[in-house]
């Protein structure tokens, strides 16, 4: 392709509404439209772009000259706009998960092949600072054989309760881990055993914790709750670890280095991953937004190639069953 990557944004939520002033920002891309079901929401972002606004999606694929999409809808729609955008022909940037099962996420796979199309799966792990070098130190001749890895996430009880049953906390937050320890640890996950609780009423999991096993015989264990109180700094927690026979590698995310106090309290505030600098959405999500219009406007090959993302979904549903059985489940590819 040549000249600026035209550009439209399905879905203007948490995610969207960032994605579309990234792309109108950005010098190599041309921020043509957007779409959601919420007037209030398109018309806030018109506002701030001058990017055309409509209520239907498959209204902005029809749009001639639009090059490439950015689907940021909740994981239980991507399937129909993704298939939608495959079909019209457009470069996508589909944010994680891939899918809300590992059944809709072949579905978007094959609709893309099918298309010849391009995809990339949002996974903001791939462009944090922090995870990058924990993935370089756990090279193989640095780490030698894994042992164990460990991974943890946490957010507030608000969050699920925003999402309610529209998600769970494995496809939500969950997914970033469960790619990241694959990636990190150079090995798929076979095997899980996992535990939930819920208690709050959110109309999702509280808390889900898991043991699992890899394909090269480590073992690991997954952290997740958004039950914590709103008053968590930062709102969440994260943290990741990976031990091997010649080294180790940990991160923990939980206080970013910057904090603000007043007699109120203590808040905290976001350096890595979408931070405003200078008017500016900087950080993780920039950086993984520039890719996708560099990568697409030279047509060469995404960070992470969309079967390696789809691997996360199945490990995704093995989680999910083996909560609800309450036995170990093999991870079905």
């Amino acid at each position: 392709m040549t000249g600026r990557l035209k550009v439209g944004v399905i879905g203007l939520g948490f995610f969207g509404s960032r994605h579309a002033r990234v792309f109108h920002d950005h010098p190599a891309s041309e921020l043509i439209a957007v779409a959601d079901v919420d007037a209030a929401r398109v018309a806030e972002t018109v506002r701030a772009t001058g990017a055309k606004g409509l209520a239907d999606y498959r209204a902005l694929l029809a749009l001639p000259g639009l090059q490439a999409v950015s689907i940021c809808l909740p994981d239980r729609l991507h399937e129909e706009a993704a298939i939608a955008a495959a079909q019209a022909g457009m470069a996508i940037l589909l944010e994680k998960p891939l899918a809300h099962t590992a059944e809709a996420a072949r579905r978007i796979v094959a609709a893309v092949e099918q298309s010849g199309g391009c995809l990339m799966i949002g996974h903001i792990l791939r462009f944090d600072t922090r995870y990058v070098q924990v993935f370089n130190a756990a090279s193989p001749e640095n780490l030698g054989q894994p042992i164990h890895l460990r991974a943890k996430r946490n957010a507030t009880r608000s969050v699920a309760q925003r999402l309610g049953a529209s998600s769970s906390i494995l496809f939500y937050m969950g997914v970033h881990d469960v790619d990241a320890m694959q990636w990190i640890g150079r090995s798929k996950i076979t095997k899980v055993y996992a535990q939930k609780r819920e208690a709050l009423g959110a109309g999702n999991e509280d808390a889900l914790y898991a043991v699992i096993n890899f394909e090269n015989g480590a073992i690991g264990s997954l952290d997740y709750s958004w039950a914590w109180p709103d008053g968590l700094m930062n709102g969440f927690r994260s943290a990741f670890e990976i031990v091997g026979t010649r080294s180790a590698a940990a991160l923990d995310v939980s206080d970013q280095g910057l904090s603000f106090v007043t007699d109120a309290g203590t808040i905290g505030g976001d350096t890595h991953l979408w931070p405003e600098i200078n008017g500016r959405i900087a950080g993780g999500l920039a950086d993984e937004i520039g890719h996708f219009v560099t990568a697409t406007l030279a047509g060469t090959p995404y960070r992470q190639h969309y079967r390696e993302a789809f691997d996360a979904i199945p490990v995704l549903d093995a989680l999910a069953e083996s909560a609800r059985s309450g036995q170990p489940v093999p991870v079905l590819r």
